[in-house]
């Protein structure tokens, strides 16, 4: 499969998540593009051709979606209505927060309008340690899925 994994990360830890996620798409034969959209701005060959999409973003502030993500939501779904194949969403954040990975919660609720969302992931700050192996279970899930 053609799959994008599309994500944000300030701190690095929805990058640990994207890239465990990304080493587990490419041993299994997938052809992957991984792009941190920090500092970049979403392409169309992102999106074109893909079989399966992943968005990750980490929570900023009282539980908001990062403008970057915001930005890449809205430029994919209002101005170029680009045609989305299937999709899941996952990220980091601090249970202390009131609104923990409220970004994730958002991503899905804007993109369930456009697509079907297949799942989501929540991680406390990091995928080390005793919660190493959700993203894996969690993209081996996707896959059986798509």
């Amino acid at each position: 499969m053609n799959i994008s994994i599309i994500y944000t990360s300030q701190t690095g830890n929805t990058k640990e998540v994207a890239e465990m996620i990304n080493e587990v798409l490419i041993a299994g034969g997938h052809n992957t593009t991984c792009i941190n959209i920090y500092h970049k701005q979403i392409k169309d060959d992102y999106i074109n051709n893909k079989d399966l999409i992943l968005f990750g973003s980490y929570t900023w502030g009282n539980g908001k979606l990062p403008e970057e993500m915001r930005n890449c939501l809205k430029y994919i779904i209002k101005e170029k209505q680009l045609k989305l194949p299937k999709v899941a969403v996952f990220g980091t954040g601090e249970t202390m927060w009131t609104y923990y990975c409220r970004a994730v919660d958002e991503m899905e609720y804007h993109l369930s309008k456009v697509t079907t969302v297949l799942g989501k992931l929540k991680i406390e700050q990091s995928p080390r340690g005793n919660q190493k192996h959700l993203p894996i279970e969690f993209i081996n899930k996707i896959l059986m899925e798509v």
